[in-house]
């Protein structure tokens, strides 16, 4: 750093003070160890010159300067989850699966950082698909008033198969904190709004040689529904976990349960 400075007319040495009168040209010169003062020129003196060197503490210095380069950060990180899923509080009867229920989502999170801090938060958009299959001998059925209840499979039906299918778009709002500036743990925690855009149920079964498959459409879903959301990660890996206090579909339009999945989390 060179600071032109004028000041009055003399130069006086008294003990480790030194005063130097309308300096031409002072330079300061600092290292992690040490602190080199250059002056160059006085009043009335061109070749007068002037040097001393300040040791310093390296690792205070060091310390200083990492801190005034940190900066609050921000960038997109990608995410993709694969789990299982648990439907709770169904009625009786509506025997659900957990390996023929799950969820995949996939997408995209904006995140900022602040500076010095171990905390990031961060708002995305997820496309998130769930399913939730039965484990019962009986299949989904929709009538004309689109209320889901349960019918029988035809007699001597085989590969049985009912799920209703959802489809998202998810805005996910999310805490993360680290264990250290170098650590490799995170947990993130969280509320994630889904927007339902569309539903469906899937039934397929096989009677002898043939297989039937359908596709029923027209549910009534809750437009909107909210998870509570945890994951932990070591090293960008780890696992996740969300619930729902929301139940799937709507009031008096069928089996009243509510989502939740686990599983992994990259």
């Amino acid at each position: 750093m060179a600071l032109m400075a004028g000041m009055t007319a003399q130069a006086n040495e008294m003990n480790d003070t030194t005063v130097i009168s309308k300096a031409e040209k002072v330079t300061i010169m600092t290292s992690d160890t040490l602190q080199k003062i250059q002056i160059l020129g006085q009043d009335g003196n061109a070749d007068y010159r002037y040097e001393k060197s300040v040791p310093l503490n390296a690792y205070k210095m060091k310390k200083l300067r990492k801190k005034k380069d940190e900066k609050e950060t921000t960038y997109f990180e990608g995410d993709l989850g694969v789990g299982i899923g648990v439907p709770t509080n169904a009625p009786e009867g509506y025997g659900f699966a957990a390996f023929k229920s799950g969820e995949i989502f996939l997408g995209l999170r904006y995140c900022y950082t602040p500076k010095n801090a171990l905390q990031t938060y961060s708002v995305g958009l997820w496309f998130d698909w769930r399913q939730y299959g039965l484990s019962t001998n009986k299949m989904f059925v929709k009538d004309q008033y689109n209320v889901v209840s349960l019918e029988n499979y035809p007699e001597k039906a085989s590969s049985r198969s009912s799920k209703i299918n959802i489809f998202s778009l998810s805005v996910p709002f999310m805490f993360t904190q680290k264990f250290g500036q170098k650590s490799k743990c995170r947990l993130m925690l969280g509320p994630v709004v889904n927007f339902n855009v569309y539903g469906r149920i899937n039934n397929s079964y096989e009677m002898g040689d043939v297989e039937t498959s359908e596709k029923i459409k027209g549910l009534e879903y809750r437009p909107v529904t909210i998870d509570l959301m945890a994951a932990f990660q070591y090293k960008g890996i780890g696992a996740y976990f969300k619930y729902s206090p929301m139940s799937v579909l709507k009031t008096d339009k069928g089996p009243q349960f509510r989502s939740l999945t686990f599983g992994l989390y990259f």
